[in-house]
């Protein structure tokens, strides 16, 4: 009985077995079924996924390409830019380099030609001497006097030939050179008048005023910007404050401060910020110009222009920058010539005029005028203008103008105050001072048919033009 049961509950272990492994099975099945079901779905899934995620990718792909092409165009675009400049520079560097190397040719030449020409004179001058000296060293033996008419004949026609030669050597024997100072010949002593003559006001809206400059004729040019700053204006008016021309011009975007100085009787060097100059007639109102840009390839970029300035003798125009010491010379046919470099003692050149062939420089913002050299392409330092004892120490030179006697006047100017400086040729000293009670910005000359005027112009609304009478005294 005992076994029989054992071999039932065997039979039943082994059914149950059986039924265990059958639903394990199932459970395997029925596991491996979803897995497989999850599997195709996540492939699914990750398929869908990458598409989108490739197709994000070649979209910002594209972009990235075209972004990088529109950068690699403009590089491209201004190295060009760059390549044109340089060339355009070495272009000027090689004709400056041939106009020096054949100026410095045909110096030799007139060197060696001078120097054989001197030679010659000195053999005859020994000659001259040998004679003398043998005639003196005779004593009282008179066979040597039949000398003294060779002696007078070769004297006579050496004076004859340095004469011919050399008509201005009586002069050239006088003349001392030094850079120190100037050379000027005054009969006379000029004060500026206690009061001034009159005033005439500019009417609208010619309203900011930033340079004036008078011509021998009595013709007086003005330029500046308008009241709304959106273009520059160039007036002529007659000594009596009449109205002769009138032109507006646009200057773009850029700042409207327009400056002038006349290069001959009829025409007057404009320049006006950030790199136009120009000529203007005042016959026919007539007006060319040009960007210094275009014809410069070294103009910085950022540059803009405060002042020009002109020298009849040469008729040259001279443009100074803002923050700059170079100084862009142009002839009168606004071709430009070469670069002058101011000395490291001016920080910015405000005003500039040419006096007796030195250019008398206002620096405002160092707060000191000076006198310079301009021969060859560096400026040097010829001196200092001496500053007037004034109340504080914020007053800086803003304009500069001289007289035909050779005086240079000086405005003086701080925040909230003006004078007018007379100086002598070289600044080094201070004749007169007047205070003005106006606030002025621009001082010049005009020469009328009986004596010579200080003019002075105002800054702001209304402008006002005072004219101050040049009194002189024997």
């Amino acid at each position: 009985m005992h076994h029989e049961k054992d071999q039932k509950l065997m039979t039943k272990i082994q059914d149950t077995e059986g039924r265990r492994k059958l639903v394990e099975q199932e459970k395997q099945n029925a596991e491996k079924k979803i897995f497989d079901s999850l599997q195709t779905e996540m492939e699914h899934e990750i398929q869908g996924v990458k598409k989108k995620y490739e197709d994000i990718f070649r979209v910002k792909k594209l972009e990235l390409t075209d972004t990088v092409k529109a950068r690699e165009s403009s590089l491209e675009k201004e190295l060009a830019e760059l390549r044109e400049q340089r060339e355009r520079f070495e272009r000027d560097k090689n004709k400056l380099l041939e106009s020096i190397e054949k100026q410095l040719n045909e110096n030799m030449k007139i060197i060696e030609t001078m120097s054989q020409h001197f030679d010659n004179i000195k053999k005859r001058f020994e000659t001259l001497k040998v004679m003398s000296s043998s005639i003196l060293a005779s004593d009282n033996d008179w066979s040597a006097v039949q000398c003294i008419p060779d002696m007078c004949t070769a004297a006579t026609n050496l004076m004859k030939d340095l004469k011919k030669d050399f008509p201005e050597l009586p002069t050239l024997t006088d003349v001392t050179v030094n850079y120190k100072q100037f050379s000027f010949s005054k009969t006379s002593v000029t004060k500026i008048s206690e009061n001034f003559d009159k005033n005439i006001m500019i009417n609208n809206p010619y309203q900011n005023v930033y340079d004036m400059t008078c011509s021998g004729d009595g013709n007086i040019v003005i330029s500046g910007a308008t009241s709304n700053t959106r273009a520059s204006f160039i007036i002529v008016i007659d000594i009596n404050g009449r109205m002769v021309k009138e032109k507006t011009l646009n200057t773009g975007n850029y700042w409207p401060f327009r400056y002038c100085k006349f290069l001959s009787q009829h025409k007057v060097a404009l320049v006006c910020k950030r790199d136009e100059i120009g000529l203007y007639d005042v016959r026919d109102d007539s007006y060319i110009k040009k960007n210094i840009s275009d014809v410069i390839s070294s103009w910085p970029k950022h540059r803009y222009i405060t002042c020009v300035a002109t020298d009849p003798v040469n008729n040259h125009i001279l443009v100074g920058g803002y923050k700059s010491r170079d100084v862009y010379v142009f002839d009168d046919q606004l071709n430009y010539l070469h670069i002058l470099t101011l000395s490291e003692m001016i920080k910015c050149p405000r005003d500039i005029v040419v006096n007796d062939g030195h250019p008398l420089v206002c620096d405002y913002y160092g707060k000191k005028c000076f006198v310079t050299t301009m021969d060859g392409l560096e400026s040097e330092l010829v001196g200092e203008f001496m500053k007037p004892y004034l109340e504080g120490n914020k007053f800086g030179p803003r304009s500069v103008c001289s007289d035909k006697n050779g005086f240079v006047y000086v405005l003086w100017k701080s925040s909230s105050q003006c004078y007018i400086v007379q100086h002598n040729h070289d600044g080094s000293q201070v004749l007169t001072t007047r205070k003005l009670g106006v606030n002025a910005d621009v001082v010049t000359v005009a020469e009328t048919s009986k004596r010579e005027k200080l003019l002075v112009a105002t800054y702001g609304t209304p402008t006002t033009v005072y004219l101050y009478d040049l009194l002189t005294e024997d």
